[in-house]
């Protein structure tokens, strides 16, 4: 009876240091392994997908281009005022909509787990080489089985200091302890592999701290984080200049007169007035800025403004509680094509 007893004891307390070596280190490394270097295969994915995520100039055209197609003013709006939240946002709603289309990811999970649960289990086979009815303290053979996966395996070993202390020291048939571990990772997978089969909630995914490929495409697309001190257009350049320059200065009506720009400079409002100004007051103003006169990208808008003037013309008088500005036939007989075609060459001749 006392044999039996020890025995039971014996198989329980394998049983719960395996399940805590389980939950606590094998499960987290798994996820790890299987996460990780998925936001960067999203990121891969979605630039060779889509072109505009090649540069940071490439990426400010497509989101010009798409104002023009999607006709909102809420978001032509937030472009002109909060451009950095906008391309946020732009950017959020491509990587929702590659995981949305693409069956790559259910795939990929599947793919990363059976590789993983691989590598756990040689691993584990690999210490208990003459291990058979041996007794041994659990805690040295399973840092080894840590060290091998990391070195061997080439895998990142999550919270590996839970190994710490007296908690997995127990004494046991090594043998027998690997078999309970096996069958622990073999429902590990099963379940998480049924987990994976199911429909995920993307945007809860996407708040991972590990994937975060939105981050990434971020950073690519970013260029240099400067806007005009007159109208709020981006840089164009890209890094390792010392003089910012914009492409398409956007027209004065379309900003507020009163959005803060002129505060500690009694000077800017008349500036943003007139982008034309005297080239030499410009630079004493903004050193730091390539605003010339004469340049056609400070004066009159293209057509790609003018297009968008004359379709939101009523949305700005109503926004800024002004008068609608006077908008010529000229003006509202412009197309989007020949709109989108002006800003193309724009961009072209800009060679940003």
């Amino acid at each position: 009876m006392s044999d039996f007893i020890y025995k039971f004891r014996k198989r329980d307390q394998c049983q719960r240091v395996a399940q805590a070596f389980t939950s606590m280190v094998v499960k987290p490394t798994v996820l790890d392994y299987i996460y990780r270097p998925l936001g960067m295969q999203m990121v891969k994915d979605i630039q060779d997908k889509a072109q505009q995520y090649q540069s940071p100039c490439s990426f400010h055209q497509s989101l010009m281009e798409e104002l023009v197609k999607e006709d909102h003013f809420e978001s032509f709006k937030e472009y002109l005022l909060n451009y950095d939240k906008f391309r946020v946002r732009k950017i959020q709603e491509t990587v929702v909509a590659h995981l949305s289309e693409s069956s790559n990811f259910v795939i990929w999970r599947q793919q990363r787990l059976g590789e993983i649960v691989g590598k756990i289990a040689a691993a584990v086979s690999q210490t208990a080489e003459g291990a058979s009815g041996v007794l041994s303290d659990t805690k040295p053979l399973l840092e080894r089985v840590c060290l091998i996966l990391e070195k061997d395996g080439d895998v990142y070993v999550k919270a590996r200091s839970c190994l710490d202390g007296p908690f997995f020291s127990i004494t046991t048939e090594w043998d027998r302890f690997v078999t309970c571990l096996m069958e622990l990772l073999a429902a590990m997978r099963l379940e998480l592999a049924q987990e994976f089969s199911q429909n995920v909630e993307i945007t809860q995914l996407l708040q991972c701290p590990i994937i975060q490929p939105q981050e990434a495409l971020f950073e690519r697309v970013r260029g240099c984080d400067q806007h005009c001190p007159l109208c709020r257009a981006p840089c164009e350049l890209q890094e390792g200049h010392e003089l910012h320059k914009a492409l398409l200065h956007r027209p004065k009506d379309m900003l507020p007169h009163d959005s803060g720009m002129t505060e500690g400079n009694p000077d800017m409002s008349k500036d943003k007035q007139d982008l034309s100004v005297a080239c030499s007051s410009l630079h004493s103003l903004y050193p730091d800025w390539s605003i010339s006169h004469g340049d056609p990208n400070t004066e009159m808008p293209c057509a790609y403004w003018r297009y968008l003037w004359a379709r939101f013309n009523e949305n700005f008088s109503k926004e800024y509680n002004q008068e609608p500005a006077y908008i010529s036939d000229e003006w509202k007989e412009i197309t989007e094509e020949e709109a989108l075609d002006s800003l193309k060459e724009a961009f072209f001749h800009g060679q940003c």
